[in-house]
C-alpha cells in the first residue's frame, strides 16, 4: 500500500514522502497513529510536484553556492582582530568570522559549514583558506590584521 508520511519513521520515510508498506502495517499502524495517511492520486501527484520543486530549489542554491566559491579563488579578504605586540591572537579566527567578512566586503553570502580549516587561526598573517562544496572548491588568502 502506497502512503503519504505525516512523520519521520525511521526505516519507513521522512516527512512528505511517498513510501510503500505493507497494508497491514499501514492500517494497523502508522495510519491509526497518524504517522502517515493513504496515498490517493491527487496526493502522490502532489507530493511528486513539491519534490521536483524542492529538487529544482536545491538545484539553484547549489549553482549559486558555486559560482559565489569560484569568484572567491584567488581572493583576498581581511580581518581585523584584537593582537599581541608578537601577532598572537587573543581569540582564534572562526569560520562564521571568515564568513562575515565575506559578505561585509564581497557582498556574497557564503554558509558557515562550507569553509574548510586545517587548524585555528591564532596568529596574524596571511592564511590560505579552503571553501568547499561538492565538486566546487576554491582557496583564497584571508589577512588577518591588528586591529579593532
Amino acid at each position: 500500500m502506497k502512503v503519504v508520511m505525516i512523520k519521520d519513521v525511521g526505516g519507513v520515510g521522512k516527512r512528505g514522502t511517498l513510501v510503500e508498506v505493507s497494508d497491514g502495517y499501514a492500517l494497523n499502524y502508522l495510519i491509526p497513529h497518524r504517522m502517515a495517511e493513504q496515498a490517493t492520486a491527487q496526493k502522490e501527484s502532489e507530493v511528486v510536484m513539491r519534490m521536483k520543486k524542492e529538487d529544482e530549489t536545491r538545484e539553484k542554491e547549489a549553482s549559486a553556492t558555486a559560482s559565489v566559491i569560484h569568484g572567491l579563488k584567488g581572493a583576498h579578504i581581511k580581518i581585523s582582530a584584537k593582537a599581541t605586540e608578537k601577532g598572537g591572537l587573543f581569540k582564534a579566527v572562526s569560520a562564521m568570522d571568515i564568513a562575515k567578512a565575506i559578505m561585509a566586503q564581497r557582498g556574497e553570502l557564503l554558509r558557515v559549514a562550507l569553509i574548510q580549516l586545517d587548524k585555528p587561526i591564532k596568529t596574524t598573517g596571511d592564511h590560505i583558506v579552503t571553501v568547499r562544496s561538492g565538486d566546487a572548491e576554491a582557496q583564497f588568502t584571508l589577512k588577518v590584521e591588528t586591529g579593532k
